[in-house]
């Protein structure tokens, strides 16, 4: 049982009827309901997730003892299948267009890898990403937007053509201006769900998608920072790139500490790429010059002193944070003793007691 409960209980010994409907809230079995209602849900997305993947391995195992037409009707067959069951089972919708989306993948996949289209990789996620955001906006999930966000990461990043490790560190930045659109099309996409919580057809039934936020979030800070420590350490001069990554690092920063965007996690997140875009700066400083013992005790003291800031400053927003849920949670207590203070001053009124006296049953003297 919830100590909340035991609190609450010892607060009001006397009244029997909020002793009753504490009882009554203690031995509900409101708990395991909503754990198996979480687990039948959890074990729905597994199973589509199973069944795309299999019908995904499937394509690419090109086996070669089926034809193309049966391929290509069997990949169409689980699309419209997925599609009218989630239509029509209003349970496992959710699931159901979580198959749809990895069957239009492996469609795309497939017409790529038979027909030879020429087309770019890039331009397959992309085209995935622009079909998948039809029902991902009307479906209003998490689950959902968090593939669409992946999906869609992974088109701007094959766009870019830096997939590989090597190519990311060794082969140096691009034209500024792709360099500029990089940047502005991650920042782009880490706007999707804040600008879909703005729509009221396709926001999410808890006003903001937070999952896919956080994850949209961490693709574009990843992003920011990867461009920035290779435009720092690939040129003579510091570009373009690296004081325009720090500008978006730091007003994504300000958003999730203030304003609709606030999130401790995602406050994290721009924090360590903070961490990261400012000892990079001060490596490239430290160890410019000769002497690399003296340069190694600035990198030193620079991290120490970053690590120091920002657990102080995370854990100070986090007990400010509490602080708010507290007194908003003691605003909402008054509330409420409030309303049952009102109510029961309108129940004791004269005219309530003598309408009482004379209820049926009752006997005069």
């Amino acid at each position: 049982m919830d100590s909340t409960l035991y609190q609450l209980a010892a607060q009001s010994p006397r009244d029997p009827q909020a002793l009753a409907q504490l009882h009554r809230l203690a031995t509900a079995p409101g708990e395991p309901r909503m754990l198996a209602r979480n687990l039948h849900w959890g074990l729905l997305l597994v199973a589509a997730l199973l069944l795309a993947s299999g019908l995904i391995f499937w394509i690419a195992a090109n086996w070669q003892e089926q034809t193309r037409m049966f391929k290509l009707m069997l990949i169409e067959g689980a699309l419209l299948v997925s599609v009218l069951a989630s239509i029509f089972w209003r349970r496992g919708r959710i699931a159901a267009l979580l198959c749809a989306t990895l069957a239009v993948g492996g469609l795309l996949a497939f017409v790529g890898q038979t027909y030879q289209t020429g087309a770019d990789a890039w331009q397959l996620f992309a085209t995935w990403a622009a079909l998948a955001l039809i029902w991902t906006l009307l479906a209003r999930s998490d689950v959902l937007w968090l593939l669409w966000i992946g999906i869609a990461a992974t088109a701007i990043v094959m766009w870019y053509g830096h997939l590989e490790l090597w190519e990311m560190l060794f082969r140096g930045p691009r034209m500024r201006v792709q360099q500029i659109v990089y940047l502005l099309l991650w920042l782009t996409l880490a706007m999707v769900p804040w600008l879909v919580s703005l729509v009221p057809w396709t926001r999410h039934r808890d006003g903001m998608a937070w999952w896919s936020h956080r994850m949209a979030l961490a693709f574009a800070l990843a992003a920011w920072t990867t461009i920035a420590v290779i435009d720092l350490f690939t040129e003579e001069r510091i570009g373009l790139a690296f004081p325009v990554s720090g500008l978006l690092i730091g007003a994504a920063m300000y958003l999730s500490y203030q304003g609709p965007l606030r999130d401790f996690a995602s406050l994290c997140l721009c924090t360590l790429a903070a961490n990261v875009w400012v000892l990079a700066m001060v490596a490239r400083v430290a160890f410019e010059g000769s002497d690399s013992g003296g340069g190694l005790l600035l990198f030193t003291l620079a991290g120490l002193g970053c690590l120091g800031g920002t657990v102080s400053g995370l854990l100070a927003v986090q007990r400010k944070l509490r602080s708010q849920a507290a007194i908003k949670a003691r605003a909402r207590e008054v509330r409420h003793e409030f309303l049952h203070l009102k109510t029961f001053m309108v129940a004791a009124r004269p005219g309530a007691r003598s309408g009482a006296r004379r209820c049926p049953g009752t006997v005069r003297g």
